[in-house]
């Protein structure tokens, strides 16, 4: 764990969900990107990847958008943070796959947006090998 919070402006948020709507009935994915300041991670950049899965219970990056958007990164000098993915049909908790798949440890939070309910939920995850627990996730207004 690299920081103690993660912090996401509302706008941006709201982006996230929207992409998210957008391709139900199949997960969304991207990265989000920003900077870390005394263990307070506050995410400035989303970069929308395609899901080469186009499923709706997992995802699959695809390769050139996760290339392009770790360029940008590099370029702006801005931190990969969290992970985002889309639940179209369950509630915002890592399934199984995300475990299995999870390729960066406890390094990123993985941020799973919901759509189960009657409004769209989002919540934060710290994933481990074999379990997860919830990051502290604050939404702020900018």
């Amino acid at each position: 764990m690299r920081f103690a919070r993660l912090v996401v402006p509302d706008l941006l948020l709201e982006e996230l969900i929207g992409h998210a709507r957008s391709l139900v009935p199949g997960e969304c994915c991207g990265l989000l990107a920003g900077h870390i300041t005394h263990e307070v991670a506050t995410v400035s950049e989303r970069f929308p990847i395609t899901n080469d899965a186009a499923s709706a219970t997992r995802y699959a990056t695809n390769p050139r958008d996760m290339l392009l958007a770790f360029r940008s990164m590099r370029a702006h000098g801005l931190e990969l943070l969290a992970i985002y993915h889309s639940h179209p049909t369950s509630a915002p908790v890592p399934s199984r796959y995300d475990l299995e798949a999870n390729t960066y440890g406890e390094t990123v939070v993985h941020l799973i947006v919901g759509l189960a309910g009657a409004g769209p939920e989002v919540r934060a995850w710290w994933l481990g090998e074999t379990g997860y627990r919830e990051a502290a996730l604050e939404v702020a207004q900018i």
